[in-house]
């Protein structure tokens, strides 16, 4: 249930913040981010911290991402921190700290299982996904045409049923 109010939620976002059809890739999150009114920042963070969002009360949202991380990583950080604002932004839960480390990717937390398909599907939109993999691109061509990693796009394609 989780995932799948994430991947809707995404779906929404793209289609209201990205809003371009057929949908150019690769999705630029920090342009996401702007229009949902979000300010995205590079910052010297602890090695283990990514990234994080911070909503103050009557204070727009501020994304930090880590200085020293890949572009990639920094990506999907910030489609990550996009999918903890967009959840919250639901349930009224409206003042929050969130801090993308190590939890992040164990599968645990609801938030952050809710964050990552979030940020899956909106970086690697799941109709383009099918599109390329039915096409014959390869895994590696993919995650270069989404600007993802490797490992980012193989459990993608995994958690769409269409490798093992």
């Amino acid at each position: 249930m989780v995932k799948e109010r994430a991947a809707q939620d995404a779906k929404g976002i793209l289609a209201s913040a990205w809003a371009v059809e057929p949908i150019p890739l690769p999705v630029d999150p920090i342009r996401i981010a702007n229009r949902l009114g979000i300010e995205v920042f590079d910052e010297r963070l602890e090695d283990e911290i990514s990234g994080a969002i911070l909503k103050e009360p009557g204070r727009d949202a501020v994304i930090l991402l880590n200085v020293a991380d890949s572009a990639n990583r920094k990506r999907f950080t910030v489609a990550h921190e996009i999918g903890h604002y967009v959840e919250r932004a639901q349930d009224d839960e409206f003042e929050f700290a969130d801090l993308r480390g190590a939890l992040a990717s164990e599968g645990l937390d609801p938030h952050e299982i809710y964050a990552n398909e979030f940020a899956a599907c909106l970086l690697m939109p799941e109709h383009k996904v099918r599109e390329m993999q039915k096409s014959g691109e390869l895994p590696a061509q993919m995650a270069l045409e989404f600007r993802v990693s490797a490992d980012a796009m193989t459990f993608r394609l995994k958690n769409l049923g269409l490798v093992d």
